[in-house]
């Protein structure tokens, strides 16, 4: 039986330090280099170990049963933790954050728990498909960005983003995704790419960098050596990135070598990639399997910080995602993730229980030790804990607690969802239409929805109804949750509910080879001559796998996914905008809401992708 340490044998008395004053903190400040090279010099390895550390406390149960509740309001028993074990950082999740004045009070009480230094306060608001604030303006995401082309579009994201997480407390935010999506059936970057194109992704990742840095919250950049060429999903797998390295170099490194001297840092990716580092390691199971970058050295060390000079903070990915946690020991792993390069192990391990702090100190005794064995190692963890203090001392990291007043005036402020509206109207992407948009409304009409699920096809008629109410006609709507890569309807049964429809919406969600459903709702459609429209909610690429389409949108993000949790939410702006370019209204062109202005930021392949369908830049308008 493994033999747990009790936290107190950790740290002695002399180990703990008071949280550092705010006069003394400003007169850091004014000299950072210096002021890390003192406080490193009088921290302990324990301490140091705890600026490497960044936890999440999505849940927590006193007892640690089953029946976890989100954690959203601080405790005496995390509380101790951050101050025991010297915690230099936490991120948050859409558990975590209910709404704006919650949000403030468990930062403020997080930034007075500290044992010295302010903490690293990180969630990650990408916009989009990644979000975290319950409460806020999430903007359209990076490929509608992409699809609009627009630079200063882009600064003006970050821009909020960077208002919005400054104001609640935040002064990290893990973004913007750099990964070129140079591979369609890629399941898990897609629409959080900007673009298939390095060059556009590098342009529009600088401006929204720019645009956030107007605020004191750091960026990273993610995922490194570049996640866009995958076909499957590292918080499940380890994937390949099977590519030579004159490609790599001209594809995946060329924006974060482009945005790298604007950026803060660079996250890891859980990939392999063997034109970088061949190195075979034995996982847990004893099969022979590739090195993951965020445990290479060659890729971290050798490449990202000799070669290309990188000089910010280097983080891992999550390092309770299966691609590690289903090959490796959880120890040894982050012992690899440190001397391979990473200045801070992003969620080492999932704070949710008294047993779960337990084995918090079960590593920091692990590291300890292995430290003091290893002067390599000890080293490593030297140079990363300076790394990270100078850092938050340059950057001018504060505790100073946040007004939650104030902040209810900035986040999801009217006139930062106006921003997030106008750019999402921007972005949609009308790929076919033949004679079918914009589709005329009559004084009353009837209208049927089809989608994977329920809370989506409510979203749709929310906003179908907002449309028919500004152009004051009647939409009788009906909906049918259908999942559409599936083979389950009959051609009857479509029949029956297209039954008195006037109009068809298709709303598709990342479709794959032969989706049974959605063809034949096409099909039988396209019989009974009812014009019928495509939207496709998250990556544009649905068309690839239907044929005779004779309408299709791309919106670029309909429902937002945390994959780590299995929570949705919903990204109105989008849908939104897409419905307002499908119609007009019974005056004719006077009546039309909103004209598809964007361009395709990535090319359409046939799914063997051999050939391409729709190029890059292409878009139609509908009159």
């Amino acid at each position: 039986m493994k033999k747990i340490i009790p936290a107190m044998f950790l740290f002695s008395a002399g180990s703990y330090a008071a949280a550092i004053p705010d006069n003394q903190l400003k007169e850091m400040w004014r000299s950072p280099q210096n002021a890390a090279e003192q406080l490193i010099a009088n921290m302990s390895l324990a301490e140091k170990i705890g600026q490497m550390l960044m936890v999440d406390i999505r849940s927590w149960d006193e007892n640690s049963s089953e029946t976890k509740t989100p954690f959203t309001e601080m405790n005496a028993n995390v509380s101790k933790m951050i101050a025991d074990y010297h915690l230099g950082s936490v991120i948050l999740f859409r558990e975590n954050l209910i709404n704006t004045p919650q949000t403030v009070e468990l930062i403020n009480n997080f930034q007075s728990a500290r044992d010295n230094l302010p903490l690293f306060i990180s969630t990650d608001q990408e916009g989009g498909y990644v979000t975290r604030l319950r409460v806020g303006t999430e903007m359209p995401g990076n490929m509608a960005l992409g699809a609009t082309g627009i630079a200063d579009l882009a600064k003006q994201a970050g821009n909020i983003h960077g208002y919005e997480l400054t104001s609640l407390g935040f002064n990290f935010n893990f973004g913007p995704v750099v990964d070129v999506n140079n591979n369609q059936n890629n399941p898990v970057i897609g629409v959080r790419s900007y673009s298939d194109d390095p060059i556009l992704v590098g342009k529009l990742a600088r401006s929204y960098i720019e645009g956030i840095h107007q605020y004191p919250v750091l960026t990273s950049l993610k995922h490194f050596p570049g996640h866009g060429n995958v076909a499957s999903d590292t918080h499940f797998a380890l994937p390949s990135v099977n590519t030579d390295k004159a490609s790599w170099q001209q594809t995946e490194l060329q924006p974060f070598v482009d945005v790298m001297p604007a950026t803060d840092a660079i996250m890891t990716a859980h990939v392999v990639v063997p034109a970088l580092d061949s190195t075979i390691l034995t996982n847990i199971k004893g099969e022979k399997i590739g090195t993951p970058a965020t445990l290479s050295k060659a890729i971290l060390t050798d490449t990202l910080r000799n070669q290309l000079k990188f000089n910010g903070l280097i983080l891992t990915d999550a390092m309770d995602m299966g691609a590690i946690t289903g090959n490796f020991d959880r120890h040894w792993s982050i012992k690899q993730a440190i001397l391979a390069g990473n200045d801070i192990v992003l969620m080492p391990i999932g704070i949710k229980d008294n047993a779960s702090i337990e084995q918090l100190g079960e590593l920091y005794a692990y590291l300890q030790a292995e430290a003091e064995k290893d002067p390599v190692f000890k080293q490593r963890i030297e140079d990363s804990a300076r790394r990270v203090i100078y850092t938050k001392l340059n950057k001018r990291i504060s505790p100073a607690p946040h007004d939650a007043a104030k902040a209810e005036t900035i986040v999801a402020s009217k006139a930062h969802k106006d921003l997030e509206n106008a750019i999402s109207e921007q972005a949609i992407t009308l790929i076919k239409n033949e004679g079918v948009l914009p589709y005329p409304l009559k004084a009353q009409n009837s209208i049927m929805v089809f989608s994977d699920e329920g809370p989506r096809n409510e979203l749709i008629k929310k906003h179908l109804n907002q449309i028919a109410n500004e152009l004051k006609v009647e939409l009788n709507i009906k909906d049918q949750v259908v999942k559409l890569d599936q083979d389950q309807l009959t051609t009857a049964e479509i029949e029956q509910l297209l039954q008195d429809r006037q109009f068809v919406i298709l709303a598709t969600y990342n479709l794959k080879l032969n989706p049974a459903n959605a063809q034949r709702i096409i099909d039988v459609a396209n019989k009974k001559n009812i014009p019928l429209v495509v939207i496709a909610t998250r990556n544009p690429y649905d068309i690839a796998y239907l044929s005779d389409v004779k309408a299709n949108i791309a919106i670029y993000g309909i429902t937002g996914f945390d994959v780590t949790n299995n929570v949705r939410n919903s990204l109105e702006t989008n849908i939104r905008s897409g419905l307002r370019t499908l119609f007009q209204g019974p005056a004719g062109k006077e009546d039309i809401l909103a004209t598809a202005r964007g361009k395709l930021p990535v090319d359409i392949k046939t799914p063997d992708n051999k050939d391409v369908l729709y190029p890059r830049g292409y878009g139609l308008t509908a009159l």
